[in-house]
């Protein structure tokens, strides 16, 4: 899940000049996000240890010795008190962090290294590989492991994957999401204009779906476009095997390419 956090001055700066917009969501590395956890409780434990004897001692104090010197643990230990939860405590991202934006998106690298991109010129493709474990007959997933890479319009790339930030399932939706709603109306509008849009081995138009080495597929042909154990599978009326497919992570901005084909499929 996304984390709160503050931006550095430099990530600030770079949203601004390229006008992403409001901060949405920061997503740390996994294990750093791992690590910090397990520090937070070992340190708010040996706080609040700290504080238990403190204020144990100034009782002792207080009530066998001198209640002058009880007061310095007392005082001491109610301070302490009102600093749990405050400035000792804060929740700051370090290293490298994804920061979703209202308009795009910006990589933290770590080492000065920024990545941004808008949505609305984002490319990103998409790698899912879902390890399984077969026992008398029956399949189960050992692991899943996601890649997404994004390339902006300069031609500089960046990769995001699930060891990096939390369970992909959290942050890759909300790419996928945010460049289809900024790039699938200007897409349908480039296609009911009679213009061609590439994406990998497949191109879209007014008549039809092109595939690599397929040729075209009229509209009116196509059966179905499915998404299926990694692989786009494009399907044609009265034939039971795939007209043309491709593995998913060579289509670019997968859920625009879905978008604009399904609304074509039949016409």
């Amino acid at each position: 899940m996304s984390v709160p956090g503050s931006l550095s001055p430099e990530v600030a700066e770079l949203a601004s000049r390229k006008n992403l917009g409001r901060l949405e969501h920061t997503f740390l590395p996994r294990k750093e996000v791992d690590v910090q956890e397990k520090r937070s409780g070992l340190l708010i434990a040996a706080y609040l240890a700290a504080i238990a004897c403190l204020a144990t001692g100034g009782i002792l104090l207080w009530l066998f010795v001198d209640r002058v010197l009880a007061l310095f643990p007392l005082l001491v230990a109610v301070g302490m008190g009102v600093l749990y939860d405050g400035p000792l405590f804060p929740a700051k991202p370090g290293g490298q962090c994804l920061y979703l934006f209202e308009k795009g998106l910006l990589m933290d690298r770590g080492a000065g290294q920024l990545f941004a991109v808008s949505w609305d010129q984002a490319v990103h493709y998409q790698a899912t590989v879902t390890q399984t474990i077969s026992y008398m007959g029956r399949h189960m997933t050992s692991s899943t492991f996601h890649t997404s890479t994004l390339v902006a319009p300069s031609g500089a790339t960046v990769k995001i994957s699930n060891t990096f930030a939390a369970d992909f399932r959290t942050w890759m939706p909300l790419i996928a999401e945010a460049i289809g709603r900024a790039q699938a109306q200007k897409a349908w509008d480039a296609v009911q204009e009679g213009r061609k849009t590439p994406y990998g081995p497949f191109e879209l138009d007014a008549t039809g779906i092109t595939a690599t080495r397929k040729g075209t597929l009229p509209w009116p042909m196509v059966e179905a476009i499915d998404v299926h154990a990694g692989v786009v599978v494009v399907r044609q009326y009265g034939r039971r095997k795939a007209w043309a497919q491709a593995e998913v992570k060579t289509v670019p901005n997968l859920l625009v390419f879905l978008t604009v084909a399904l609304n074509l499929c039949g016409r």
